[in-house]
């Protein structure tokens, strides 16, 4: 798995509906995978990263919504504000 990007940024959290002003810090990360030969395909991109201040309630599905509009739907892990990303960065169409 290779770091492949790096977001800093402030935002918004959005909890139900209220929203939090929050600064975060997201690693996207690139898995992956041999096919025939040993040739690498990219597969699987995992978000890991911190959003802060903690915010909504605990195990609350919560969204980030990003300067650029782009969101990314996640979850506290701990209370330092490590997060748990439900799938990927979620660009505006």
């Amino acid at each position: 798995m290779d770091l492949i990007n790096t977001l800093r940024g402030e935002g918004t959290g959005v909890a139900k509906n209220k929203t939090t002003q929050v600064e975060f810090e997201l690693g996207i990360y690139q898995h992956w995978l041999t096919v025939g030969n040993d040739k690498a395909v990219p597969g699987l991109q995992e978000v890991h990263g911190w959003i802060r201040p903690v915010f909504g309630n605990d195990r609350e599905m919560l969204t980030l919504e990003m300067n650029d509009e782009s969101t990314l739907k996640f979850s506290f892990s701990d209370g330092d504000g490590t997060i748990t990303a439900n799938g990927g960065i979620a660009a505006v169409a």
